[in-house]
């Protein structure tokens, strides 16, 4: 007998994983970009190392009020399509 595949649950599982993966991405990438941004301006004007942290915090502060806002909107989402929440 031939056992049929859940398409459907693979796509969905798939696309958690891209998701997933690029969050991750954009989480250690958005910080390390303003860091160096902030390396080479440091470099530029001589300021020491001030500015390479202060981007890095602003950059590490963004990301984590973006991701809380965004959680909050999906968990909203979510809540929304509940039974106990249709009418």
């Amino acid at each position: 007998m031939e056992q049929r595949v859940d398409s459907r649950g693979k796509q969905e599982l798939y696309h958690g994983f891209g998701n997933t993966m690029g969050l991750a991405v954009e989480l250690a990438g958005t910080p390390a970009l303003f860091a160096v941004f902030g390396w080479w301006l440091d470099h530029r004007l001589h300021t020491g190392h001030v500015l390479l942290i202060a981007l890095f915090l602003f950059a590490i502060t963004g990301m984590a009020i973006r991701t809380y806002y965004a959680y909050v909107a999906k968990m909203k989402r979510h809540e929304a399509e509940m039974p106990w929440n249709r009418r």
